[in-house]
C-alpha cells in the first residue's frame, strides 16, 4: 500500500497510532515506560523478513507504516499466506509459545515498524501491567479473523474475495485510512494462495465484481463504489 508509506520520528507518546497501537488504555507513565524499551526506528524493503520460521522468538513487532504477511511453508516447500497485516496492527504473537516463530513475517512493501525485544519483555510487562492486557486484546482480534478465514474457506469465490475486501475496509477505516480506496497489499497471486482460489478465479472474480458495479480495479488500485453490495453479497448468503 504505497499511499499508506509516511516517514515517522516518533515514540509512543506521540505517535499517530496510539489510538490503535499499544497506548490504548494505558497511564502516561505507562506510556513513558513502554517508549524508553520500544525500538521505533526499524525499516525494511518489499520481500525482507522481520522473521523467519524456525527463528527464537524475536519480540512483539508494531507495523507502524506499510504492510506485511504472515507465512507457513509446508513439507514441499510451498508458501501459505495465513494473514496480512496492516499498520497499528501486531506480529510476533507465533513466538511466544514455544519461544521461537511458528511462521515467517514478509515485508510487502517498504514498511517501518517499533520493536519490543524479546529480552525487554517479561521486564516490562512487570513494568507496565496494562501491556499484557492489550497484547491479549491484539491476539484475540487476530485469533478472529483467523476464525473467519477458516469459516470462509468453504464460500463460493465470490464470497471469499467479497470478505477479503470487506476485511481490508474495515481495518483500514479503523485505522484512519479510507475505507473505500485503496492499494491490494496482495499480488493476486498471493490473494489466491491467500483465499484458496487459483490466480484465474481471483481475475475473475475481480473482473466480475466490477462488471456488477461494486468496485472499479485498477492495477493493484481497489475503489469500492458499493461497500453494502459487497456485504449482501456474503451475508445474505449466511441466513
Amino acid at each position: 500500500m504505497d499511499n499508506l508509506i509516511k516517514d515517522f520520528q516518533v515514540n509512543c507518546e506521540n505517535c499517530s497510532l496510539d489510538a490503535i497501537c499499544l497506548p490504548r488504555g494505558l497511564s502516561r507513565q505507562e506510556v513513558e515506560e513502554l517508549s524508553d524499551v520500544v525500538k521505533n526506528d526499524a525499516v525494511l524493503q518489499r520481500g525482507e523478513y522481520i522473521y523467519h520460521q524456525g527463528d527464537v522468538f524475536k519480540g512483539i513487532m508494531a507495523i507502524k507504516s506499510g504492510s506485511a504477511k504472515l507465512v507457513t511453508n509446508d513439507d514441499r516447500g510451498n508458501e501459505h499466506i495465513l494473514n496480512v497485516l496492516l499498520p497499528g496492527e501486531l506480529i510476533g504473537f507465533d513466538g511466544l509459545n514455544q519461544n521461537k516463530h511458528n511462521c515467517s513475517a514478509i515485508a510487502l512493501e517498504v514498511m517501518g515498524f517499533c520493536e519490543i525485544p524479546a529480552d525487554m519483555f517479561d521486564d516490562l510487562c512487570l513494568k507496565v501491567p496494562g501491556i499484557a492486557r492489550e497484547l491479549f486484546k491484539h491476539s484475540s482480534e487476530t485469533l478472529n479473523e483467523s476464525q473467519d478465514l477458516i469459516v470462509s474457506s468453504k464460500r463460493a469465490a465470490e464470497e471469499k474475495l467479497a470478505m477479503f475486501l470487506m476485511s481490508l475496509s474495515d481495518r483500514l477505516k479503523n485505522r484512519g485510512f479510507s475505507p473505500l480506496a485503496f492499494n491490494l497489499p496482495l499480488t493476486r497471486q498471493e490473494m489466491g494462495d491467500h483465499l484458496g482460489l487459483t490466480l484465474e478465479t481471483v481475475s475473475r472474480m475481480l473482473q466480475q465484481l466490477q462488471n456488477n458495479g461494486l468496485i472499479e480495479v485498477q492495477k493493484k488500485q481497489i475503489k469500492i463504489k458499493d461497500l453494502q453490495g459487497l456485504r449482501n453479497i456474503y451475508f445474505s448468503k449466511t441466513n
